[in-house]
């Protein structure tokens, strides 16, 4: 229909040089039909671009309709979890539809954050410094709940955004984000930490893991060796009882989803080994074992993104 429209609007248009033409030359006769012509296009024209309005006003209220339905779906069971990518691609497509986000924004806080959960990275890429629009507004909210109930698996993302690219939309992002985490709640807790508080220990744990992972070391003067983490002084946080302290778990460790919000049962890094290894490959990552609080060996490989 779009299609349509343009090509009539521009058949409307290629009257005017003809009509121009026949006036100058005092044509009469091409000049009326011409005119006549251009009067049955205009019609034409007019019909098809209200057609074309009907047709985008239905396509907003289907997609209002189908978004508040998967909305509700979401909220009401999750026999249809796995339509929550579909809403997801269109909620984003669309961001910049207010009446859209107002829908969202009534029905969004009764879904469980849990759900969205699988697509935090591209959720936490839509993020931005703009206060007054309604999708960014929606968008904290949802993000905010995830990092308050579900603490663990949107560290990792947040701590990305905020450390992330340097590029113009990236500052913007990285500001976002750092205000949300900032926001994290004081209140609630896992263990005895808020989880303000575990944000703060667990962007230390990353940190770390960052300096361990982009520590120059020649592989060939450590071939096979064993490298001792004393003998770094940039990694001293992992042979200090800090992390130990914090009862924090590996940050690849795999954690199952609690729909219930119980994770006071995880396992936590009870000590690391007194040292590490250089694994084979191009990025060369280290090899870092450590202890876990139910006894069990885990092993790491850190390497530089």
């Amino acid at each position: 229909m779009e299609n349509l429209h343009r090509t009539k609007t521009n058949e409307v248009q290629q009257y005017a040089e003809p009509i121009r033409l026949a006036t100058e030359k005092g044509d009469q006769a091409t000049l009326k039909r011409l005119i006549r012509d251009q009067e049955r296009a205009v019609k034409l024209q007019k019909m098809d671009k209200e057609e074309l309005q009907r047709l985008h006003a239905a396509q907003r209220t289907f997609l209002r309709k189908a978004v508040e339905n998967f909305l509700k779906c979401f909220a009401a069971c999750s026999d249809f979890d796995q339509h929550v990518p579909k809403f997801c691609a269109i909620w984003l497509k669309h961001a910049k539809q207010r009446g859209l986000n107002d829908i969202v924004s009534g029905i969004l806080p009764q879904v469980p954050s849990y759900k969205f959960l699988l697509l935090l990275h591209q959720l936490c890429s839509r993020l931005s410094e703009d206060k007054h629009d309604v999708f960014q507004q929606c968008l904290t909210t949802l993000l905010l709940r995830i990092i308050n109930e579900h603490p663990f698996h949107a560290s990792h993302q947040i701590f990305s955004a905020i450390f992330g690219s340097r590029e113009a939309l990236g500052e913007s992002r990285s500001s976002a984000a750092r205000a949300l985490a900032g926001h994290a709640s004081q209140t609630r807790k896992i263990g005895q930490s808020s989880i303000r508080e575990l944000f703060t220990t667990l962007f230390d744990m990353y940190s770390a893991y960052s300096d361990l992972a982009n520590l120059p070391v020649d592989k060939r003067s450590h071939a096979g060796n064993e490298i001792p983490i004393s003998s770094c002084p940039g990694l001293r946080k992992f042979r200090a009882k800090s992390f130990a302290d914090l009862r924090l778990p590996p940050p690849s460790l795999k954690i199952p989803i609690s729909p219930d919000l119980d994770y006071s049962a995880l396992p936590f890094i009870k000590k690391y080994h007194h040292s590490f290894r250089i694994a084979g490959g191009i990025n060369q990552p280290k090899i870092l074992d450590s202890v876990l609080s139910n006894g069990a060996l885990f092993r790491e490989l850190v390497s530089p993104s």
